[in-house]
């Protein structure tokens, strides 16, 4: 019998044999007793059927069927064996999981009864179990306080980008520049790395079979699939670029900058009342400025930021195109929530920050084709 141990010494194995990259390589897959007949590819075993898009490895280690997708710090791995199987991410996994009601299916790409939260470790043996396990990493960070430095923090992001853009492996690189900061920093970055890649619409005008399936999920995942319709091809191999989570892990929500503010007792909305005109205004305002007027007072802002930040999904992997979205990494939460409450504020209403890393890139031409406004919101 392969026990649910045999089957996490297979995960620890190929994690071992992965290549050394960070890329947000995340997947989907439906696991359940009957097919998903949305999906393309299917494999069954011990009475269980996986569902998946295109671009996944199968293995056969001692009797234990394993699917392998992504690389070494993003990726996922399904061991099934003797009727259970184990699923497997890294600490921050980039994409939602869903159960039903009677707990005999799990997906990512269907909304069913309930969510199954960040840093819970998912298995099935005789009845779905998981267990919450917070890294020690994520648990010091949110009772931390400690600020950094902005030089050092500005220096720390961009060698940290810099060598996350050299690490690509050799693939082709296509970057859809919206206008917007986040693409901008991206494209400052591969540049810098001396990496190639290739200018593309950023809106998928054809989506193949998997990618229409995922789209149309978008309604009733409450709009948590949008960055599907930016997803510009999905059918050859390739890495899109992405600017993904530059909002929400680099200070420029305002709703979760208006959390992390009141350990210091400033207002964000007094903030963009006091700075006038801004690249941030028209998005605030449309967005945020009534919604953050309305808040009720939270007991821990700062592990409520925390909580919504990790749980806040938007783009990952679909076929042969592998989606790198670097904001979306422990070392960009770990420099952002411990920056000083005027650099933030900056960030948060200008950008500040991230025009500064384009700079801090050698990009600094980029900064003269920005959008005035973010998302071409004009302030009313």
């Amino acid at each position: 019998m392969h026990s649910r141990k045999s089957r996490e010494q297979y995960i620890l194995q190929s994690r071992q044999h992965t290549p050394k990259c960070t890329i947000i390589t995340s997947m989907l897959f439906d696991i359940s007793r009957q097919p998903n007949p949305n999906l393309s590819d299917h494999y069954e075993d011990s009475g269980w059927v996986i569902s998946t898009d295109q671009g996944w490895n199968h293995y056969s280690h001692g009797g234990t069927q394993c699917l392998h997708k992504g690389l070494q710090g993003n990726s996922c791995t399904i061991a099934v064996s003797e009727g259970g199987w184990t699923l497997e991410t890294s600490d921050l996994r980039t994409f939602p999981i869903w159960t039903d009601q009677i707990q005999e299916r799990i997906t990512n790409c269907v909304p069913l009864d309930r969510r199954i939260h960040q840093f819970n470790r998912i298995s099935y043996e005789q009845g779905l179990n998981t267990e919450y396990s917070e890294p020690q990493w994520y648990t010091e960070l949110e009772r931390s306080i400690r600020l950094l430095d902005r030089t050092e923090a500005m220096d720390t992001m961009c060698q940290w980008l810099v060598l996350r853009a050299e690490q690509l492996p050799d693939m082709p690189i296509r970057c859809a520049f919206t206008g917007g900061v986040d693409s901008a920093v991206i494209m400052s970055a591969l540049k810098y790395a001396k990496r190639d890649f290739t200018m593309v619409n950023e809106i998928a005008h054809t989506k193949r079979p998997n990618h229409e399936y995922m789209w149309g999920q978008n309604k009733a995942a409450g709009g948590t699939f949008w960055g599907y319709d930016q997803l510009a091809d999905a059918g050859e191999p390739h890495i899109q670029a992405t600017g993904f989570w530059g909002d929400e892990w680099m200070q420029r929500n305002p709703y979760y900058v208006h959390l992390y503010l009141q350990q210091w007792d400033r207002d964000i909305t007094q903030e963009y009342d006091k700075a006038g005109k801004s690249y941030m205004l028209g998005f605030f305002n449309e967005g945020y400025r009534d919604k953050i007027a309305d808040l009720v007072p939270e007991p821990n802002p700062r592990k409520s930021m925390m909580q919504r930040m990790t749980n806040d999904f938007q783009m990952w992997h679909m076929d042969q195109c592998l989606t790198w979205t670097p904001f979306c990494d422990r070392e960009t939460l770990e420099i952002s929530l411990r920056l000083d409450p005027d650099a933030v504020i900056d960030q948060c209403v200008n950008a500040g920050f991230s025009r500064a890393m384009i700079r801090r890139l050698g990009n600094e031409k980029m900064l003269d084709v920005l959008n005035v406004n973010k998302n071409n919101r004009i302030p009313k």
